[in-house]
C-alpha cells in the first residue's frame, strides 16, 4: 500500500520549491496509479497548499479504502444515555450537550432548524442517528455533516423558501439559469412546456422596462402540498405590491394576489408555474 510515509525524507532538489513542486507531482502520480485518483493543477494553487491538499485527499482515500463501517453509537465508544422520555426540561439540556460534546470528538456535527427544540434534538440523535452506519475512520480536520431535515423533511418551510427566494429575486431583478428555485421546466395551462432558460430571458425581457422595484411589501397566506411516489405537488400563494421606476422616473404601482406553483423532485422543491403581478408568459 502506498502511503504518505512514502515520500522521500530527503529533498528531491537542493531548490525548496522545485523539490516541492516535485514532490507535488508525485503525490499526483500516487493518486493515480495506486487509488485510481485524478488530480489536475491549475497552477493557481500555492504550491505549499497544494502540498497539503493532495496529502489530505491521499490520507482520505487511502483510509476509506480500507474502512470497515459501523453505527455511529458503537463510533462513540457505546455511551451510557438516558431515554428522551425519563428526562425533564433540565435534565435533556444536560444530556444534549454531552451527546454533542461526544459527537464533536469524533468530528461529528448535526445541523437542525431552529424550530427544533432541545428534546427533539436530543431524541433523534439517540434513537435515530446513534443506529445510522457510517465509515470508521477520521481524517485530523475532516468534519462529517448530518442534516436532520435530510430523516424529516419539513415540505412547508421548504416551500415557504422556495415562495421567499423567488420573491426576493423578483425584487432585485436577478433571475438568472442557477436559480435554484426555478425548476428545470415549466407548465402553462396549455400544457406547453418551457424551458428555464425560456423563463429566465422572458423574466429579464420584463425587467429590462424598468429601472428597479422599490417599496416592496409581500405576505404568504396559504401553503399547501401532497405527497405522492413520484414526489409532490404544492404551491405557496399571498399577495404584494411593489413600486416599479421607469426609465423617465416616473412609478407605477404593481399589486395583487400572486400564487406559486411547485412540484417535488428527489426531494427537492422547485417552482414550475408562476401567477404574479407584473409577470405575463
Amino acid at each position: 500500500m502506498i502511503n504518505n510515509n512514502d515520500i522521500p525524507d530527503q529533498p528531491l532538489s537542493d531548490d525548496p520549491e522545485e523539490n516541492l513542486r516535485m514532490e507535488n507531482e508525485l503525490l499526483r502520480l500516487k493518486l493515480q496509479a495506486e487509488l485510481g485518483g485524478q488530480s489536475h493543477s491549475s497552477g493557481n494553487l500555492p504550491p505549499e497548499l497544494e502540498n497539503e491538499f493532495l496529502k489530505n485527499i491521499l490520507a482520505f482515500e487511502q483510509n476509506y479504502a480500507h474502512s470497515k463501517r459501523t453505527i455511529i453509537y458503537n463510533l462513540l465508544g457505546k455511551p451510557e444515555f438516558k431515554k428522551t422520555e425519563d428526562l425533564n426540561d433540565e435534565a435533556i439540556e444536560l444530556a444534549l450537550e454531552e451527546v454533542t460534546n461526544l459527537l464533536a470528538k469524533k468530528n461529528i456535527m448535526v445541523h437542525f432548524d431552529e424550530e427544533c427544540n432541545s428534546r427533539t434534538r436530543y431524541q433523534f440523535i439517540t434513537e435515530e442517528l446513534f443506529e445510522k452506519e457510517t465509515d470508521d475512520f477520521k481524517i485530523p480536520g475532516m468534519t462529517t455533516n448530518f442534516d436532520y431535515e435530510e430523516f424529516h423533511p419539513n415540505h412547508k418551510k421548504d416551500i415557504q423558501n422556495r415562495a421567499i427566494e423567488f420573491l426576493s429575486e423578483w425584487f432585485k431583478q436577478s433571475f438568472d439559469e442557477n436559480s435554484w428555485e426555478l425548476a428545470d421546466h415549466f407548465v402553462l395551462p396549455n400544457r406547453r412546456v418551457l424551458s428555464k432558460k425560456d423563463i429566465v430571458a422572458q423574466l429579464k425581457n420584463i425587467f429590462d422596462a424598468y429601472e428597479a422595484f422599490t417599496n416592496e411589501d409581500y405576505f404568504i397566506k396559504e401553503i399547501k402540498f401532497e405527497l405522492n411516489e413520484n414526489g409532490g405537488l404544492g404551491h405557496a400563494e399571498g399577495g404584494v405590491k411593489y413600486d416599479a421606476v421607469l426609465e423617465s422616473g416616473e412609478t407605477i404601482v404593481i399589486q395583487g394576489g400572486f400564487k406559486l406553483y411547485l412540484s417535488n423532485e428527489n426531494g427537492w422543491w422547485s417552482i414550475f408555474h408562476i401567477v404574479f403581478p407584473g409577470f405575463k408568459y
